[in-house]
């Protein structure tokens, strides 16, 4: 009973130490407290037999070598008994954890989906982009078809993609491409949009609409004019990351109060999918958002569902 009850102790204070310890791999947290466990075991049946032998006043060591053999053999199969009813606890408790995660994620991606459509979709998008068309009919023909045509590849882009859970990066610079030109369109020289990303790096992967939404939310917050000009620079850093960085002009009465739902839905979204996590940079003169570029090899492409609809 001492015996079973040191083994308890000994595994129960191992357990406490390391289940705090957040980044400590799971199976090497039972590697631990299987090693811990089975020197704690040695140590106190070698020790409670030595005590025995001392007390007894035995001299003769011979005699309780068959008595320490089978005290240790017990030791072990207590151990191990005890070792194994805490590791499938440990396990139901991960794989419970790893089902709210998933719950998590799910609603996460939803709530990130439904906040990129209305971002794109909405009667104030409409109205001012209807506008512009109107206008150009009756001054420019030509480049009312051209505004039409990359208007059509906008909400194209918008019904196919936003509810995939990555998209090649290629595709989402063609999207902003037209994006841009729409904008371009209704604010003329009030703003320019620059996009230098290398060739290499357009076959990674990030977020659907997550640079629409960073362009988005820079009209949204700053002052746009032909001498106040919105200077938006989209490139990609020596660190791997896609960068969305405007001059900072901010609006005096903003109608509209930020709460950077977009920004908190893609940091959820990234670290869900156990990626490099999203950088926010904003001094005096620029406000930047640097987002991470995914690179998957084709066997990752093949097996994924996150390029799949979601269920």
């Amino acid at each position: 009973m001492v015996l079973t009850l040191i083994i308890w102790e000994g595994n129960r204070l191992i357990d406490s130490y390391f289940k705090d310890i957040e980044d400590l791999y799971f199976w090497k947290r039972v590697a631990i407290l299987f090693g811990g466990s089975a020197l704690i075991t040695t140590l106190s049946s070698l020790s409670l037999g030595a005590t025995l032998l001392y007390y007894t006043g035995s001299t003769d060591t011979a005699t309780w070598f068959v008595p320490l053999k089978l005290l240790l053999m017990f030791a072990f199969r207590v151990n191990l008994f005890l070792n194994t009813i805490n590791v499938i606890f440990l396990y139901q408790k991960k794989l419970e954890h790893s089902r709210e995660e998933i719950e998590n994620y799910k609603r996460i991606s939803s709530q990130a989906q439904l906040q990129s459509l209305k971002n794109q979709i909405n009667p104030h998008f409409l109205f001012n982009n209807l506008s512009v068309l109107s206008e150009l009919i009756t001054v420019d023909s030509t480049a009312s078809e051209e505004f039409v045509k990359q208007f059509a590849k906008v909400y194209r882009y918008v019904l196919n993609s936003h509810e995939k859970e990555l998209v090649e990066l290629k595709y989402e610079l063609e999207f902003i491409s037209s994006y841009s030109f729409l904008l371009k369109t209704r604010f003329s020289a009030g703003l320019h949009i620059n996009i230098n990303v290398p060739s290499f790096s357009k076959e990674g992967f990030i977020l659907p609409m997550a640079m629409q939404m960073l362009v988005e939310n820079a009209i949204k917050h700053n002052v746009i004019s032909r001498f106040k000009p919105l200077v938006l620079d989209i490139y990609e850093d020596d660190n791997g990351y896609l960068n969305v960085r405007n001059n900072l002009q901010k609006k005096q009465a903003d109608d509209v109060e930020s709460t950077k739902v977009g920004l908190n839905n893609i940091k959820k979204r990234y670290e869900h999918l156990g990626k490099k996590q999203i950088e926010i940079y904003q001094n005096e003169d620029e406000f930047r958002v640097a987002i991470p570029i995914i690179m998957l090899n084709q066997n990752n492409i093949q097996h994924s569902n996150l390029f799949k609809k979601s269920a």
